[in-house]
This record gives C-alpha cells, structure tokens and sequence, in this order.
C-alpha cells in the first residue's frame, strides 16, 4: 500500500557516479554538523572550513567535496533543518547507532544509487541467506541499471568499478557490511535502531504523509521494513509513549504526541 503522493508514476531515476565522492563519512559528518552555523549557506561554510581547517589536514579539494558534495546535500537542505536536528542528536553519547542510522537515511535520500543497490541488492542477499557481496555483487546491479534506463550515459568499465566500491565501502561504514574475505565482505544482519524508527515515523508524519503513508513509505525499505513489520514495531513502541497506532485492514491510524520534529529529537537526545 502506497500514499497517494508515491502512487503516481514516477520517472525512471538517474543514476550518477557522486557515490565515488566519500563515503559514510561519519566523522566528518561530526566535525561539521558541530561548526555549522544556522543559517550559514554551503559556500560560506565551505570557505570557512577551509580558513579554520575543521577538517584537519584534508586537502582543499576534499574539503570542498566534503563539504559541497556531501554534507550540504545531506543537512542543508530544508534551510538547515536536518542539520540542527542532527546536531541534537549528536549530544546523545556523541549520537551513537541513532546518529548511523539517520546518516545512512539522509545519504539514501539524497543518492538514489546509493538507495536502489541498499534495497535491490544488500536486503535480497541477506534475505536469501548470502553470506557476503562484494563488488561485483554491485557491478552487475549497475550493468542492469543501464539496461534499464538508469543510467543515461555509458560508463566505463573503471567508472563502474569505483562506483561499486564506494557503494560497498558505504555499506560497510553504515554497519551492513562486515570484514573481507577474500574480496568479498560479510553480510550483517542489520536492524534499525528503536530511535531510528522513531526519527523517521516522525520525520514522514511532519513532512505531511498521511497516517497510512507514513507506515507505507519506501524509506522503510532502506531497513528492511515492510509494512506489516513498521506497524508492528510503531504498535510495540507505543509503550514508551511515543503514539497510539490502530490498525485494521488496510485502516490505520496514529496518534502523535509531539508536535515538531525538534522536541522529538529532544526526547530521543534526553
């Protein structure tokens, strides 16, 4: 079951090769989301991570990859506001798995590469019992990806090597993926956080999804979460106060208790 909004057809989506640019980068993401300045716009950022050296000794040029490539695209949008609701976050024993979590969600979002290889290639192999995926794995998602349409332009064959080892090396720093072996790295058996489940049924509530879009979302997909199972985990998550969910059928219905995302965030961080 979809909302009405993600019922409509939707174009073919592109892939580019921005994956290469980094990685999780978890501690970077840290370094900056605590320098940022509310209101202060990417370039500026940028321009004063380069005078202050937030970043350490990274070169000029990763600096601005860092930050206009990755960061920005992640936290700035909506004037800021995942960045201000991170930085709550982060005061939360440095932000722990929650603070993963919510990364990988706003890289996802952000890079629908990086989304599609999550779901169509890391939660079918686990879900079949595969043992690792290596980036091979991810190289021959990438060749259907074109025959598909999805990737408009040819890329070589050392195009198609980087991309699929910056997806790999994502997954591994998001915790999906484990050591390697021989090539290949080891399937995790990865579950979502309770936070994160909280962060991101609130995060859709705000947004304006309806109450049978929030648990019908496809940002649920990027954890392994089918409908049935989000409903199950808000309805065990009500007895912390959360909401109320009722469910029958195809009927449901949430009652929130906050009333922004910033005094959810307070909650999650207390």
């Amino acid at each position: 079951m979809r909302s009405a909004a993600a019922a409509a057809p939707a174009a073919t989506p592109r892939y580019t090769s921005a994956v290469c640019k980094g990685s999780g980068l978890l501690d970077d993401m840290k370094a900056l989301l605590r320098a940022w300045r509310p209101g202060e716009s990417a370039l500026e950022f940028r321009d004063r991570v380069h005078r202050e050296g937030i970043l350490g000794k990274a070169t000029a040029r990763r600096a601005d990859d860092v930050v206009c490539k990755v960061f920005a695209p992640r936290f700035l949008c909506e004037e800021g506001k995942p960045a201000l609701l991170m930085r709550t976050v982060l005061g939360r024993r440095n932000g722990g798995r929650l603070f993963s979590d919510i990364c990988l969600l706003y890289a996802a979002r952000q890079d629908v590469l990086l989304r599609d290889a999550i779901v169509e290639v890391y939660w079918p192999a686990l879900t079949q019992g595969r043992l690792a995926l290596s980036t091979k794995d991810v190289t021959a998602f990438l060749v259907d990806a074109r025959a598909e349409g999805r990737i408009p332009e040819l890329w070589s064959k050392t195009v198609k090597e980087r991309v699929a080892q910056g997806v790999v090396r994502i997954l591994t720093e998001f915790g999906l993926l484990g050591t390697a072996r021989r090539g290949r790295r080891e399937t995790i058996n990865y579950r979502p956080s309770d936070g994160t489940i909280v962060y991101l049924a609130h995060d859709l509530h705000f947004g304006g999804a309806t109450d049978a879009g929030v648990v019908a979302h496809r940002d649920w997909a990027l954890f392994g979460l089918h409908e049935r199972e989000v409903i199950a985990a808000m309805d065990r998550l009500s007895s912390d106060g959360w909401w109320v969910v009722q469910a029958a059928g195809s009927v449901v219905r949430i009652t929130w208790r906050y009333e922004s995302m910033q005094e959810v965030v307070d909650a999650l961080a207390g």
